[in-house]
């Protein structure tokens, strides 16, 4: 325990000749600490400042490299649209679609098949099964009774 003392006291000493060293002035000694220790907080102040930035700035950058890739993904989309539009503005696009619906263009030949007869069947046709009529339902409050009572 004496030893911590003594070497507590020799480092007491040791920054207290340093402290006199360093700032000469007994009244101004403390003023100049006070003023070391405001510019130490206001340094640290900065940097703490400065790190956020650089992490605001770092998420500012993916959200722009997200919204430069959806701005390509909207661009080839565009290009992709303009050429389909192109191509329903286009005479083979409505030669397709009248094609689809049957029509026939000036000098073609149409060929409409004709229907087979039917023919008549020589039984009787079978007795087809009526439906088994379904029973009423029940009334409404019936309904709700076993809705919430099962």
């Amino acid at each position: 325990m004496i030893g911590l003392r003594r070497s507590w006291a020799m480092l007491r000493g040791r920054v207290r000749r340093w402290l006199v060293a360093t700032f000469p002035g007994n009244g101004r000694t403390l003023a100049s600490l006070a003023l070391i220790a405001m510019l130490l907080i206001m340094t640290g102040g900065m940097a703490v400042n400065l790190v956020n930035q650089l992490v605001i700035a770092r998420h500012l950058e993916r959200e722009l490299a997200a919204a430069n890739d959806q701005v390509a993904s909207l661009q080839a989309t565009t290009q992709a649209l303009e050429a389909r539009l192109e191509y329903e503005r286009s005479d083979a696009a409505a030669e397709t679609w009248a094609r689809d619906l049957g029509l026939a263009r000036e000098g073609d030949v149409v060929i409409v098949p004709e229907r087979a007869p039917e023919v008549a069947l020589a039984t009787a046709p079978a007795a087809v099964p009526s439906p088994v009529p379904l029973p009423p339902p029940p009334p409404n409050w019936q309904r709700w009774w076993q809705a919430f009572f099962p």
